[in-house]
């Protein structure tokens, strides 16, 4: 059974979801009835299958930090829509491109995502809607060919926050016109420590956020024994 460093060093597991290991993990049928049926309705059987995968992937990680077996970890999901663990450390998963990513931690709440690096056409109209002033000026401030990157590198932060609180992208609303939201300041939340980048692999940003300061990211590549034990 795996450790959670209580000097706040939260553990990400970075998963390839093109590893055909993955793609056997739908297979493990470790994914709940409501999981199932979601697959079920998909159009795409691809992203259905990944679905699935996900699901087993994200049990079989966290079976490392609980005494149970995989199909028994529990996850619930408080008011709000937060996912939890009862019982265990706090937890939370993002996925873009061919990256899932499962992050765990000793702090009360964790909130982590992903972004494949890509052209947002729309960057400057998504910032005005969804960030505050002085980020949409800071944005704007950016030369033209780095500004995806920027935009990309803001938004990943402030998912990482929303999912710390468990709102979703809820908290951005009303950030638009006025100062950011207490919650999705990205600059004060860096300069607390309770918000760091990390390197998730050529390609891809990340970012997670605590609610405690977090001194240093554990990154974890799984490999084959993870779905095999």
């Amino acid at each position: 059974m795996s450790s959670i460093d209580r000097a706040r060093r939260p553990d990400v597991w970075l998963v390839d979801m093109s590893d055909p290991a993955f793609a056997a993990a739908a297979e493990l049928d470790l994914a709940s009835s409501t999981d199932r049926v979601r697959a079920e309705r998909m159009v795409d059987p691809v992203q259905a299958r990944h679905l699935l995968s996900r699901r087993a992937t994200l049990r079989l990680v966290l079976a490392r930090y609980v005494d149970v077996a995989p199909a028994e970890v529990r996850i619930v999901t408080a008011p709000g829509g937060k996912p939890v663990l009862i019982p265990g450390p706090a937890f939370s998963v993002a996925h873009s491109g061919d990256l899932f990513a499962v992050a765990v931690g000793a702090s009360g709440s964790i909130g982590v995502d992903v972004e494949r690096l890509r052209s947002v056409p729309r960057a400057e109209a998504i910032a005005q809607r969804w960030f505050g002033v002085s980020e949409v000026e800071a944005l704007a401030a950016v030369p033209e060919d780095r500004r995806d990157v920027e935009f990309m590198r803001l938004w990943t932060a402030k998912e990482a926050l929303a999912k710390r609180h468990g709102a979703g992208l809820r908290l951005m609303k009303g950030t638009a016109g006025g100062p950011p939201d207490a919650a999705l300041d990205v600059r004060r939340e860096l300069e607390s420590g309770r918000l760091t980048s990390f390197d998730p692999g050529a390609g891809y940003l990340a970012a997670l956020a605590g609610s405690e300061r977090i001194h240093e990211v554990n990154v974890l590549r799984a490999g084959n024994d993870l779905w095999t034990g």
